[in-house]
């Protein structure tokens, strides 16, 4: 088990503050944010830390807790003074796929600028292919991807996994070739949707290559042809498109995971800064971002898999 220090210290807050509302000012946080820290917390300690009402009250459990986070926060927050009188300073290359969205990396991005103001934080947005390549070259220190599952790596920090089909604009009438949609070199799912369609054994040709999100939607909207996406970010223009010959879901993509990738540790001052940008990554963007890690879309992965 691993409890991290920003969690404790918004359970303190939400205790003394009796609210979430409350709680989330204090912390310069969304309300949302705050309760899934405490959520999150009780997941990983197994018990419930906060009995949820008008007033939020400590549980037994909850009480045991912060006695040991009142130590835990004060040691912390006094190695961070000892750190900023050394003021540490260096760069931080983030390498990010363009599915996240853009407002919330914003917000995290100006924060740890806030925080770290001796930092210089470079970020740089390509496909997942491209950042892992980045990644593996040294060109930046921490990634953001989306890579199919089968290929998380030990150390990996997963926020989320979703799944991927092949999407179409509503009543859009599909010939045959299929004409397919794809984001070109860097797609790390670009491999397993060709496998997938030479599997299916129907004609198909590829119609537009773009390493745009905002294209690639905007392409498939139109009817243009079908491209393999998260459903969760289509909208109701969109609906899944399988062939009826296809009964033994050849055509069926793997689900991808949304993930954290560090790179080896180099030496240098900013290391600690690498270090709490991950934490900070890891943390706020679970919380921030709208995906079916909440439950919110349990319903609507239900239907699309059983279209």
């Amino acid at each position: 088990m691993k409890l991290d220090v920003e969690s404790l210290r918004t359970l303190r807050e939400v205790v003394d503050a009796g609210a979430f509302t409350e709680a989330a000012a204090r912390l310069g946080m969304t309300q949302s944010a705050v309760s899934w820290k405490v959520k999150r917390l009780e997941e990983r300690v197994g018990a419930e830390l906060v009995q949820r009402g008008t007033t939020i009250e400590p549980t037994a459990d909850g009480e045991d807790l912060l006695a040991y986070a009142e130590v835990i926060i004060e040691a912390h927050d006094a190695a961070v003074d000892r750190l900023t009188r050394s003021e540490v300073a260096g760069t931080v290359r983030l390498g990010s796929n363009e599915d996240l969205h853009a407002p919330e990396l914003a917000k995290i991005v100006a924060r740890f600028n806030r925080v770290f103001p001796k930092v210089h934080l470079k970020v740089r947005i390509g496909l997942s292919g491209h950042v892992r390549q980045w990644l593996d070259d040294d060109e930046v220190d921490l990634a953001l991807l989306q890579l199919p599952i089968d290929e998380i790596e030990p150390g990996d920090t997963e926020l989320w996994r979703e799944p991927v089909r092949f999407m179409k604009a509503v009543d859009a009438e599909i010939g045959q070739p299929l004409p397919v949609i794809g984001f070109g070199p860097g797609w790390a799912i670009g491999p397993h949707v060709e496998t997938a369609l030479n599997n299916w054994g129907g004609p198909w040709r590829e119609v537009l290559e773009c390493p745009s999100l905002a294209g690639v939607q905007a392409a498939v909207r139109a009817g243009l042809g079908v491209s393999a996406l998260n459903p969760f970010i289509s909208d109701n223009t969109m609906e899944s498109w399988a062939n009826d010959s296809d009964e033994d879901n050849r055509l069926r993509l793997p689900d991808v995971s949304q993930l954290i990738r560090v790179a080896e540790p180099s030496t240098g001052n900013h290391d600690d800064a690498q270090r709490e940008l991950l934490n900070l990554l890891a943390d706020e963007l679970a919380a921030e971002l709208d995906h079916p890690q909440n439950g919110r879309h349990r319903e609507d992965m239900k239907s699309i898999d059983e279209s």
